[in-house]
């Protein structure tokens, strides 16, 4: 087990003998599901049979420093960690051969695969902190995620968050961005289009590891529902030079009761143009609320690779729709979405319809979703039906069915109709702890048939 993956126990078992047992709370909760799946290609010679474990075990306590007020607040020790385990198994091989591929064997020049692993363990965070502190401060030490309108961000490092006053709000935090190749850390916050590797093996389209480092600010207040306001500041730099530097604003507002507006945007300053932008409005209260909602999204890559000298494609979203409580059992609505595609060398246009309904009769609960899109993509829809019904108290059992029509304009040879069946069964075997299995089954054309089966065990309680 990596050294921080032993350190988030040590950290937490010593605050759990440091603290009364009278006012310390502990919140234990985990997932471990086990996938069995097979891929085979009606034309492809390779069949992969795999099997895939992933466990994760998360830890929460709080512990009052002082004696709590009339209102409930105080000075509080706060602490989390997290422990995820992914492993694979299985084989990749070739139906005419006695012959399969082991992509993790650094050895094999012709079957390597860098990206490839089979065990990953990480520490997806692992802080403690201190609530209740003067001007509503709470800080946390080690690491977190940081999340708002420009993204999402691990680090290792310190946040602080304060509320001097009820409308006002104050945010920042600093750290090392928890990449790839840090301990204990996976590649999900890695800037897009960087690619950095930790091997005694040259990899050409990849480079050494470089620690990264992320600094971030937000304040966000106003009076109440009638306006808030926000706006945000983060920068990334590492061993290259700058990786980010972004600016994001937003404003939400409800005039009244059946009206709310919300906006939000994202400026990259490094070309001082606008690469993420929403806007949102809800109309009606009770049962029957519309919404009408556009965006706009830039892809953005590091400056330091060689993705951000490519043109982007600039994507633009509009949608319109409307949901309807028809009664306590019975809900359904809808929407016409439009996509808007800036290329290069042209432009892509497309539109669609999708809609959904939700019923509740003798016990079974019945969805049915469904969506049409024709334009520069190709024509593509789809149907989902399905059904679950309790039954004993402890049992649920679920069926769906999709089907799936495609087309791809560039490639003829890719079109058809995909088939899915979906049989579901979850086991309460105590108020904190559920079984999930599931068989899933899917065909089509161009791939021939696909299975997996997913076993789940799922446990949160209070020790």
């Amino acid at each position: 087990m990596p050294r921080l993956g032993w350190a988030s126990f040590v950290i937490l078992g010593g605050l759990a003998l440091a603290a009364p047992a009278r006012a310390f709370d502990v919140q234990l909760d985990t997932d471990t599901s086990f996938q069995i799946y097979e891929v085979r290609s009606p034309t492809a010679r390779a069949f992969m049979a795999r099997r895939r474990l992933l466990s994760r075990l998360g830890v929460r306590m709080t512990h009052d420093l002082t004696e709590p007020a009339a209102d409930g607040s105080a000075i509080r020790l706060l602490a989390e960690g997290q422990l995820r385990l992914e492993q694979d198994f299985g084989e990749t091989c070739l139906l005419d051969r006695e012959l399969c591929v082991v992509a993790v064997d650094a050895d094999d020049a012709g079957a390597w695969q860098p990206l490839a692993a089979d065990t990953r363990l990480d520490v997806p965070s692992l802080w403690v902190g201190v609530s209740g502190l003067p001007l509503g401060v709470t800080a946390r030490l080690g690491r977190q995620l940081a999340l708002d309108t420009i993204g999402f961000a691990r680090f290792d490092g310190l946040s602080l968050q304060s509320a001097p006053v009820r409308w006002l709000r104050l945010e920042a935090f600093g750290g090392m961005l928890v990449r790839g190749t840090s301990l204990a850390g996976t590649s999900r916050s890695d800037p897009q289009g960087s690619i950095r590797l930790d091997t005694e093996r040259d990899v050409p389209w990849a480079a050494r590891p470089s620690d990264t480092w992320v600094l971030g600010a937000r304040l966000s207040g106003g009076p109440g529902r009638l306006l808030s306001l926000s706006i945000g500041y983060r920068y990334m730099w590492d061993g290259d030079g700058e990786v980010m530097s972004r600016i994001s604003a937003g404003a939400s507002s409800q005039p009244a009761p059946w009206l709310r507006l919300d906006a939000n945007a994202v400026v990259d300053l490094f070309t001082e143009e606008v690469i993420e932008a929403r806007g949102t409005v809800r109309l009606g209260e009770g049962a029957v609320v519309g919404h009408a909602q556009a965006s706009r999204h830039v892809p953005r890559f590091d400056p330091g690779t060689i993705w951000a000298w490519f043109a982007v494609a600039p994507i633009n979203l509009a949608e319109v729709g409307a949901r309807w409580e028809v009664n306590d059992d019975v809900s359904m609505g809808g929407a016409i979405k439009g996509r808007y595609a800036e290329l290069s060398d042209g432009e892509d246009l497309d539109a669609g319809l999708d809609g959904w309904l939700r019923a509740r009769w003798e016990g079974v609960r019945f969805t049915w979703t469904g969506f049409v899109w024709s334009g520069a993509l190709g024509p593509l829809a789809g149907v989902h039906l399905g059904a679950r019904r309790p039954i004993l108290g402890w049992l649920e059992l679920g069926l769906a069915v999709n089907v799936w029509y495609f087309e791809d304009p560039n490639r003829q040879d890719l079109s058809g109709v995909v088939l899915n069946e979906v049989l579901e069964g979850r086991f309460r075997i105590s108020p904190e702890t559920l079984v999930v299995t599931e068989l899933q089954h899917a065909t089509s054309r161009v791939v021939g048939h696909r299975f997996r089966g997913l076993v789940a065990l799922r446990v949160e309680t209070w020790p």
